[in-house]
C-alpha cells in the first residue's frame, strides 16, 4: 500500500484510503505498538470524525482501550501520550495534503 511512509501514514482519504482501510490499521496497532492504551486526537475536517469512528472500533476490536483526545492539535497529541503514560497515540489530520483536499 502506497499510503504507508517511515513515520505515518499519508494519502487522501476516499480516494487512496477508506473507513476499512482506517479499521484494518485500528486493529494492527495494539501488536504493533505492544499498546493496552492508545491516545488518538483529530483535526476538524469533515472525514475526521469517520475515521476516528472505524480508528476507534479496530483499535477496541484488537483488546486494547482508546482516549478520545477530541479536536486538538499535534503538540497536544504528543503531551498527552507522555503525561498520561499512553502506551501510543494517533493523530488524525490532513495537514500534509494540498490545499484543495478538503476531506
Amino acid at each position: 500500500m502506497g499510503i504507508f511512509k517511515s513515520y505515518d501514514i499519508r494519502g487522501v482519504y476516499g480516494v487512496e484510503w477508506d473507513a476499512a482501510t482506517a479499521r484494518a490499521i485500528g486493529r494492527g496497532l495494539p501488536r504493533l505498538l505492544g499498546a493496552r492504551d492508545i491516545a488518538v486526537g483529530r483535526d476538524a475536517r469533515l472525514s475526521s470524525d469517520e475515521i476516528f469512528g472505524e480508528l476507534s472500533r479496530g483499535i477496541t476490536e484488537a483488546g486494547c482501550n482508546v482516549a478520545d483526545l477530541g479536536l486538538c492539535d499535534t503538540p497536544a497529541v504528543y503531551f498527552s501520550t507522555a503525561f498520561y503514560g499512553f502506551d501510543g497515540s494517533v493523530m488524525i489530520t490532513a495537514s500534509h495534503n494540498p490545499p484543495n483536499t478538503t476531506a
